[in-house]
């Protein structure tokens, strides 16, 4: 069941991303990310193979959706890269039995907020690579902390509750399902 709502809520974050939040006229100029947010909380609940999946199907939309001003494939490695070592470093923490409950709304915050940063600082640091003229150190430092903070801000109305819905959905709705009798039985 996770993975039916995995697959109605990146898209559409994606289509609100896209549609809404950035054709908004923000005078500062970055507004908040709701495919991070999505992603983070697919990638707190899930494995980092799967994760990863999450962000690059997420980053592959989102860097061919209009208005599409970079290099393919620069949005989708980078959220590709910070979903799995989200997930990764849940798994290997040991906390993964705190989503059992409802996490505290802080942490879903920061946990947002540090990814969100990580992926504003890894997309500048990628068209830096690239050559991207538009890559400046100001306009990184105010679109990075402005994204940041809004993003953070958002997580709780994108990133918990579908945090909490995933973590109260299994994915085991058809372990009674029996598989292939072994020969001679019927």
């Amino acid at each position: 069941m996770r993975t039916v709502v995995t697959l109605v809520a990146v898209p559409a974050a994606i289509l609100a991303q896209a549609a809404i939040v950035n054709r908004l006229p923000f005078d500062w100029g970055a507004g908040p990310d709701l495919v991070v947010a999505v992603v983070v909380a697919v990638a707190l609940t899930t494995s980092p193979a799967a994760a990863a999946g999450c962000g690059f199907a997420a980053g592959l939309a989102m860097d061919v959706l209009p208005p599409a001003e970079h290099a393919l494939g620069r949005y989708t490695l980078v959220l590709c890269l910070a979903a799995y070592v989200l997930a990764l470093l849940h798994r290997n923490t040991g906390t993964t039995g705190a989503l059992n409950g409802r996490p505290p709304v802080r942490a879903v915050m920061g946990v947002v907020a540090a990814t969100a940063l990580g992926v504003g600082l890894g997309y500048a640091v990628v068209g830096l690579l690239m050559g991207d003229p538009r890559v400046s150190l100001a306009a990184v430092a105010v679109n990075t902390l402005v994204g940041t903070a809004l993003t953070a801000l958002a997580a709780p109305l994108v990133a918990f509750p579908l945090l909490w819905v995933r973590g109260a959905l299994g994915d085991n709705e058809y372990s009674a399902i029996r598989g292939p009798l072994p020969s001679g039985r019927w």
